[in-house]
């Protein structure tokens, strides 16, 4: 084992979840601060319709965004059995898999929005 490297699957169950859990709320925590700073500016400085096309589109974006993160926990439980089971062959396949899909995903979701 590496020394930077942190198993999930030793240690104290709940120091481990925290450290997991930490970033993903970070990153949920800054989402919402951008989403409201960008609905105080625009509603003070655009006006009302600009507010609203920015509201529903932060909806839209929170949706797609959920779905991808849905996926990701989907694919981690597959890679975390595979790891458990010392499968290196099909984890690898799985995670090249995932790979795969979020930028083929990511690649038709930014054609999508453009046009």
């Amino acid at each position: 084992m590496k020394k930077n490297q942190m198993l999930m699957t030793s240690g104290t169950i709940w120091k481990q979840m925290l450290l997991f859990a930490f970033p993903v709320f970070l990153g949920n925590l800054f989402q919402q601060l951008y989403n409201t700073a960008d609905s105080l500016i625009v509603g003070n400085y655009l006006g009302s319709s600009s507010l609203a096309a920015v509201t529903s589109c932060g909806e839209l974006i929170f949706l797609l965004t959920s779905l991808l993160q849905g996926i990701s926990v989907g694919a981690g439980v597959v890679i975390a059995r595979y790891f458990g089971a010392n499968d290196k062959e099909r984890m690898q396949n799985a995670i090249h898999t995932l790979m795969a899909f979020g930028l083929i995903f990511g690649i038709g979701l930014t054609v999508f929005g453009y046009l």
